[in-house]
């Protein structure tokens, strides 16, 4: 078992990885939760099975547990999910001593998330992530939030979590076991998450993922807990830095402003891990314009990529200045200028605000993009 600590402004939690967690989640409870009430909100393909067991341990831990379940769909990350979550909330009579149990993907982490932080002005949140990717990303640091759609002019589709808060969870339980259910594809999205860890400068991370990352894209799992643990690492330290992104936590945004331009649209079918592989390599395409990034670091890149199957150029067609219209919904754009997080080579990354709209461009044609 790994046990991380993450600081935070409403106080520190820890993120457990261990084989068979999933059974000690209602004792670990107990001890963490005032209130004896929970609300048990499960990805829809889980309420026969994770959900099931976690519902268990908690009943058998003396909680009141209600539950309700959301379609994992981006299309379905709104706010009338999460008024469906308050619902829920309001009929199994949640109090401010009570909490809220996500157990799924970062989807459904951040629609629970979310739901928490704005019921009653906040009250506790219990993150049980069962893919590979909200294991070593989206469950930790309390980033919380929901689409929006966007204006018909730029192609229309919804702007990614546009609506939020950061509402630090209570704890963060994950059970590599859970991951044997996914589908590679899964698994293989949540690798890309891992890539751009590695790149922020964890040289260990990286080692581990050329080595056992293509085992784990074709779904052999015996090295899964490590990675995870390593890659949860990389994310506890980045957050304990800059819980509010005003700063260094930027810098896990590596990717994911190209990202979020093409995962909202539906002709792409493109799940978040695998916009974020393209959106890396475009990433690392503007990197080397501006001369942060060298040509070998961006082979070793679409080497790495290439070896756990994640793809690196658009799947479909897209206009280039749409895409780059896209873009200017980016949370992180400041007074209508766009800040891109670039790779740097040896590791790291820097934030940039000075990238011409022709170089933005042509790290879009680089990936496919008319």
């Amino acid at each position: 078992m790994t046990t991380l600590t993450v600081d935070a402004s409403r106080g520190a939690y820890d993120v457990i990885v261990a084989s068979g967690a999933l059974e000690q989640l209602g004792g670990l409870c107990a001890s963490l939760l005032g209130g004896r009430r929970v609300l048990l909100v499960a990805d829809d393909a889980l309420t026969a099975s994770h959900a099931l067991s976690v519902a268990s341990t908690l009943r058998e831990a003396d909680f009141e547990v209600s539950q309700t379940s959301i379609r994992a769909a981006e299309v379905r990350k709104t706010i009338e999910v999460v008024a469906n979550v308050w619902d829920a909330a309001l009929q199994a009579g949640l109090g401010r001593n009570d909490a809220i149990v996500a157990v799924g993907g970062g989807l459904t982490g951040d629609v629970a998330g979310f739901a928490a932080a704005t019921w009653l002005r906040g009250i506790d949140v219990i993150q049980v992530p069962t893919t590979l990717l909200a294991m070593v990303d989206a469950s930790i640091g309390g980033k919380t939030g929901v689409n929006v759609p966007l204006p018909d002019l730029v192609g229309g589709g919804l702007g990614k979590n546009l609506a939020g808060a950061f509402w630090p969870p209570k704890l963060v339980l994950a059970d590599p076991q859970t991951l044997s259910t996914l589908p590679e594809r899964e698994l293989r999205c949540g690798l890309a998450e891992c890539v751009k860890h590695a790149l922020l400068g964890d040289e260990t991370l990286m080692t581990m993922l050329q080595t056992t990352g293509p085992a784990i894209a074709s779904g052999n799992l015996e090295h899964a807990a490590s990675l995870i643990a390593q890659a949860v690492a990389v994310k506890a330290r980045v957050v304990a830095q800059d819980e509010r992104e005003a700063g260094s936590r930027m810098l896990l945004n590596l990717g994911h402003t190209f990202a979020h331009a093409i995962e909202g649209r539906p002709a792409l079918d493109l799940h978040h891990g695998e916009a974020v592989s393209i959106g890396l390599v475009a990433a690392a395409h503007v990197g080397v314009k501006l001369g942060s990034f060298d040509e070998a670091s961006l082979e070793a890149l679409t080497s790495l990529l290439g070896a756990v199957q994640l793809p690196m150029e658009l799947p479909g067609p897209a206009p280039a200045s749409e895409l780059l219209e896209r873009m200017r919904f980016d949370k992180k754009v400041v007074d209508g200028t766009l800040r891109l997080v670039v790779p740097c080579t040896g590791g790291g990354a820097v934030i940039r605000d000075d990238v011409s709209h022709e170089q933005v461009l042509d790290a879009w044609r680089c990936v496919g993009a008319s």
